[in-house]
């Protein structure tokens, strides 16, 4: 969709000009500071998930990062 959208709104003929291109972030939000191993498998399907989805940049969370974050509002 996205190559048909560079091709016929934009005229770009050169195949890797249509390429889209993404960078990823796991959620720090989905961590939690009472089970930081825990954290290590939610990092990891996020993780999973994006490359599967073809991300070609990507940052992930640490262990302990939870313990860097404000807490949340409700």
């Amino acid at each position: 969709m996205w190559a048909k959208i560079m091709r016929e709104r934009f005229g770009i003929s050169d195949p890797e000009s249509q390429k889209l291109r993404f960078h990823t972030q796991t959620a720090g939000c989905s961590l939690t500071s009472q089970q930081p191993y825990n954290n290590v498998v939610r990092v990891t399907v996020q993780a999973l998930a994006a490359v599967l989805g073809g991300t070609q940049s990507l940052h992930t969370n640490s262990l302990d990062e939870v313990l860097a974050l404000p807490p949340r509002r409700r």
